[in-house]
């Protein structure tokens, strides 16, 4: 430790030297020489360890001594110069500080002259060097404490910087002394830039127990949720700290919402059918783009995968997703659930204030499902929103800046709902710049083997069941099924059939509803059902021509399912190559 003031040792041993004559030196606790004079001058970084017997029982007691005997006295024994040792005289004076003995200071003597003066005025010379190794002490001691409070200064503004909440420290002219990290990236500042116009202004509303403060920096300005705190403390560089939450953090301790990864995707949406390869590469084609989505539909299409696939494929895939379903809320809720409120903006609010959809969704994807049921005057309030990227809360008049992706979904024809003047036409322009449509599951039999086996497994997992795949006999029967209610309405037979069966075994055609079970033996096509009202056959040819297309539907066109088709048709692949020709399939 001595080595840190060793300028200023050196000067304190030529003082020495320079009142008494006699030379000195300074050794550390591990017997290194910090300082001398005389012929110990040369001899500055050396260690003495070796010879340095006196100065290490002053180390190891703490106390002075002062020998007049040096290389007779058994504190010397072990010195190589015992014998022969040429000081006259040694005193050591132990330099301490905080109570620990961090080093020597010696003073020699090599003549009897020298020795003789100090032996004349033992007292003053003791004192006069104990004195200045006191002082060395306690330079070294305020030494120790300044790197100390260096190092904590040090550690407290990493641990400043490994907060999650932006923390500024702010001096008594308002600017700031010190930004953390995570503050300088909510707020988009460089790892160094200045920040000398940064300045931070309380709104006047007060969300739970954090107020709301406009920063401006840079010409850029950001709303952050937080404390500020006077320090009350002499040093005019800390006058107070702002700290506040990560916008993700404070939208999660407001709103009791926590922003979930993105999931797989486009793998949600199964199915290998024309229609779905379509849809998956229309989503894929526009997922950087921030223009809005509406995604049309029957009920039970999956609108709401579509929505979140899209969002999982998109550069936003990190940032939250909001849905709202608009159906769902009561008219009156829906305002303050879409732009939130202010503390007390209207009876019965939350005293602490609610962050609404739209922030909760800022720099994400906010979902509308059943865009069709939003009321009128809710409508134009969005209208305003999707043009002007801006918002207030009610009851406020902050005006918040917002970037978000929106997606839209219905199962209603919304150009009848414009010519009913239930749904505004400039709204519907808006929301329909990418057009997503989801086709009806009657639309894509050829997806019911993946999608059936897909619940199948699922339900099985969930029912601690072993089932195999989805048999052919099953297969027919589903793709005789109209699917009203679409993949919805598949999941639920399927949960239905795996809750029927046993443990262990095979879907079979008596698991299922005995609506689908009807609807295998009801004949389908219009020329069928005419030919059944009337009491007449279809011809062989036609029921062969029905059957293989169907099982084509169902297995698909490639050699393995046409395979697969012609064992659940009971002929031959051969065969069924050769009905494929004689049918023009």
């Amino acid at each position: 430790m001595l080595f840190s003031i060793a300028s200023y040792v050196t000067r304190c041993v030529s003082v020495v030297t320079r009142v008494t004559g006699i030379d000195v030196e300074v050794v550390d606790d591990q017997l290194v020489r910090i300082a001398g004079t005389g012929i110990y001058a040369e001899a500055v970084g050396r260690s003495i360890a070796s010879s340095g017997q006196i100065y290490g029982h002053v180390l190891a007691t703490g106390e002075p001594v002062f020998l007049t005997d040096s290389g007779r006295n058994k504190i010397c024994q072990g010195c190589p110069s015992l014998g022969r040792c040429r000081e006259k005289l040694t005193f050591g004076a132990p330099i301490k500080y905080d109570g620990r003995t961090a080093g020597v200071l010696g003073l020699v003597c090599f003549n009897d002259e020298d020795r003789d003066r100090v032996l004349a005025n033992t007292d003053t010379y003791s004192y006069f060097v104990e004195q200045i190794a006191a002082l060395i002490g306690s330079r070294l001691g305020d030494q120790v404490r300044l790197q100390k409070a260096s190092q904590f200064n040090e550690v407290m503004i990493q641990v400043l910087d490994l907060n999650d909440r932006g923390i500024i420290v702010f001096n008594n002219l308002g600017r700031p002394f010190h930004i953390n990290s995570r503050a300088r990236t909510e707020l988009g500042l460089a790892e160094n830039e200045e920040a000398a116009d940064l300045e931070a202004h309380s709104t006047g509303e007060r969300f739970s127990e954090f107020d709301e403060f406009v920063v401006s920096v840079g010409g850029r300005r950001s709303l952050v949720a937080g404390r500020r705190h006077l320090l009350g403390l002499l040093d005019p560089d800390f006058s107070s700290i702002l700290i506040f939450n990560t916008l993700t953090r404070f939208k999660e301790q407001i709103s009791g919402f926590t922003s979930e990864p993105a999931g797989p995707g486009l793998d949600t949406l199964i199915g290998t059918s024309e229609r779905m390869r379509i849809l998956k590469n229309q989503i894929r084609q526009v997922a950087g783009s921030t223009s809005t989505v509406l995604i049309t539909g029957e009920s039970g299409t999956g609108t709401e995968l579509a929505a979140r696939a899209s969002h999982a494929e998109s550069d936003r895939r990190d940032k939250p997703v909001i849905g709202l379903n608009c159906g769902a809320i009561p008219d009156t809720l829906l305002e303050s659930e879409l732009f939130g409120y202010a503390r007390g903006a209207f009876s019965g609010a939350n005293p602490k204030g609610r962050i609404g959809k739209f922030e909760l969704a800022n720099h994400g994807v906010i979902f509308f499902d059943e865009i069709g049921t939003l009321p009128l005057y809710l409508q134009v309030k969005l209208l305003r929103v999707l043009q002007e990227r801006q918002l207030t809360r009610l009851g406020s008049n902050v005006l918040l800046d917002i970037d978000v992706r929106v997606i839209a979904a219905t199962n209603a024809d919304l150009q009848k709902s414009i010519e009913q003047k239930m749904f505004r036409e400039d709204l519907y322009y808006r929301l329909n710049v990418i057009p997503l449509e989801l086709p009806a599951l009657r639309d894509r039999l050829e997806d019911l083997a993946p999608l059936s086996n897909y619940f199948l497994a699922k339900y099985a997992r969930l029912f601690n069941k072993e089932v195999g795949s989805v048999g052919e006999a099953v297969l027919a029967l589903l793709a005789a099924y109209d699917w009203p209610g679409n993949v919805r309405e598949l999941e639920n037979v399927i949960e239905y059939a795996v809750n029927m069966m046993p443990a262990i075994g095979y879907l079979s055609p008596e698991y299922l509803p005995a609506k689908i079970n009807a609807a295998g033996r009801r004949p389908k096509s219009p020329r069928l059902e005419e030919a059944a009202g009337q009491g007449l056959v279809e011809p062989l040819s036609e029921l062969e021509r029905r059957a293989i297309e169907r099982a084509l539907v169902i297995y698909g066109q490639d050699s393995k399912a046409k395979a697969l088709a012609a064992r659940a048709l009971g002929i031959g692949v051969a065969t069924l190559y050769r009905k494929i020709k004689e049918h023009n399939l």
